[in-house]
């Protein structure tokens, strides 16, 4: 194990990895230590857990269901760490939180406050490949999208569960799709807003604050922690968000596939390889099967 965690970089563990005569019989070791390592009780601990789980994302995990290991910080600054499937679902037990403690990290429960002398909590630079579409929502949401809301979280579920990101490349991360939606009916009156995408769509009478957002907004194709990614908004009006949930949901469908094949275009000009035809036809049948859906 001792060579696995010496390797400081991606590329010396995939070379040091590849050229083991027996890739199965060291696969079994690795597996072992990751079933001592798993829980973990110290930052020390932590990093060789990820250093494990990058040389079984190499090796393969055989029967086992990868998972990969990552530590993140909330927005107060401090940080956790876990281990997540490919479909982004934590692995039950394996969440634990960080507290700075000098110049290292301890467990926050005061468990274990030994120095190990690390720096900086690991995790992992070759994460599973995961679905490529997704999206989250605003907090805010005027009520009547509630089914669609709910909608939403179904088939965000089914593209984690059925993209088939392996055979699309790797040279390309995600497309992270922002769903914002107008807010008039909020029980506090300063918290009332709506989206219009023109300034003449706006009411003379209207007395609720307003902004005027295009439908789509498309960021740059830029890196994001290592990973190739583009960013797109949608903004939502109240009339859309009074639509019936059909016309909601082949609405959120074109929005889709108008944002593939802008990917698509961004993608061939800066030369990427990417199978962006094979996403596009397995959203385009995961998107169909959805809006047939009650």
């Amino acid at each position: 194990m001792q060579n696995v965690y010496s390797r400081d970089t991606i590329e010396d563990l995939v070379a040091y990895l590849l050229n083991k005569p027996d890739t199965d019989k060291f696969r079994q070791t690795l597996l072992t230590e990751f079933d001592r390592l798993f829980t973990y009780s110290n930052s020390a601990e932590w990093n060789q857990l990820v250093r494990i789980c990058e040389a079984l994302r190499i090796v393969g995990w055989g029967e086992r269901e990868p998972v990969e290991a990552i530590c993140e910080k909330w927005i107060s600054g401090s940080y956790y760490s876990q281990l997540r499937t490919k479909t982004f679902a934590a692995v039950p037990a394996s969440e634990r939180r960080w507290a700075r403690q000098g110049d290292t990290f301890v467990l926050d429960d005061g468990s274990d406050r030994h120095d190990y002398g690390i720096a900086a909590l690991a995790s992992q630079r070759n994460p599973l490949p995961k679905n490529p579409v997704r999206f989250i929502r605003s907090g805010n949401y005027q009520l009547s999208v509630q089914p669609f809301v709910d909608c939403l979280q179904v088939l965000r579920t089914r593209l984690d569960q059925h993209m088939r990101q392996e055979e699309y490349g790797d040279d390309f991360g995600y497309l992270g799709i922002h769903c914002n939606f107008s807010h008039h009916d909020d029980p506090s009156p300063s918290m009332r807003y709506e989206y219009f995408h023109a300034e003449e769509d706006v009411p003379e009478d209207l007395t609720t604050g307003y902004y005027i957002r295009p439908r789509l907004h498309f960021g740059r194709l830029d890196l994001k922690k290592g990973q190739l990614k583009l960013e797109v908004t949608r903004h939502y009006t109240r009339a859309e968000g009074e639509l019936p949930l059909n016309e909601q949901k082949e609405l959120f469908a074109q929005d889709h596939l108008e944002m593939a094949g802008v990917l698509a275009q961004k993608l061939k000009k800066k030369k990427v390889q990417y199978r962006i035809e094979l996403l596009e036809a397995d959203l385009l049948d995961l998107l169909t099967q959805w809006q047939r859906e009650d």
